[in-house]
């Protein structure tokens, strides 16, 4: 079995951080703050759909887009995983599943950042982010990679934190389960029909690990 995985607000715990660099980009350019909740209320891919509930503009995007992943990588260092998540990948790992990170991170990155938890070392089969900084779709992204590896997307599992990890499932045929807690709301993320849970750990049973 495979599973593939998101990163940011599912393996990582970082929606305070992202909601500190929003503010922090949106003073200089004077737009209002945010808070997380309402942070959580609105996020979506892509990711200009959100700057634009915010007011935005398209021409203002591209540069605040490159200021907040200047400042996101900057303050990932003290980003930590999510609870469970070593256990729950080492037990995976350990039954022989195959997992693959599919992100809207940056490629080199998100290779950067895993490196920073040496506890994830040897878990992860493929790391696979985009080519820019614009969080605009995963779905191209899982196609290639069903493409090349030859995986079954019906033997396989997506496990993320948004309707846009279950809208990748939907779009590669395979199922999904979202996790509370991370970048949008459970509200936001029962729209998307699929099964949301509380925690990684309900994931045992269902997998028989």
């Amino acid at each position: 079995m495979t599973i593939f995985w998101d990163w940011n607000g599912t393996l990582v715990d970082d929606v305070d951080t992202v909601v500190k660099i929003n503010n922090q980009v949106f003073a200089q350019h004077g737009y209002p703050p945010t808070t997380a909740e309402e942070y959580r209320r609105l996020f979506r891919f892509p990711v200009i759909e959100y700057y634009r509930d915010l007011g935005v503009t398209d021409e203002d995007f591209r540069l605040i887009a490159k200021e907040w992943n200047e400042g996101f990588v900057a303050a990932f260092p003290q980003v930590p995983l999510k609870k469970d998540v070593p256990e729950t990948l080492r037990r995976f790992h350990e039954a022989g599943f195959q997992q693959v990170i599919i992100s809207a991170s940056q490629q080199d990155q998100l290779r950067a950042q895993v490196k920073q938890f040496p506890e994830l070392d040897g878990v992860f089969d493929e790391v696979l982010g985009l080519g820019n900084v614009y969080a605009v779709s995963k779905v191209q992204l899982a196609k290639d990679y069903l493409a090349r590896s030859g995986v079954d997307p019906a033997q396989a599992l997506f496990i993320g934190d948004t309707t846009h990890d279950a809208e990748v499932a939907a779009a590669i045929g395979c199922p999904c389960r979202l996790i509370s807690g991370g970048h949008q709301m459970d509200a936001v993320l029962f729209t998307a029909q699929v099964p949301v849970l509380q925690s990684l750990t309900q994931l045992y049973p269902e997998l028989n690990v």
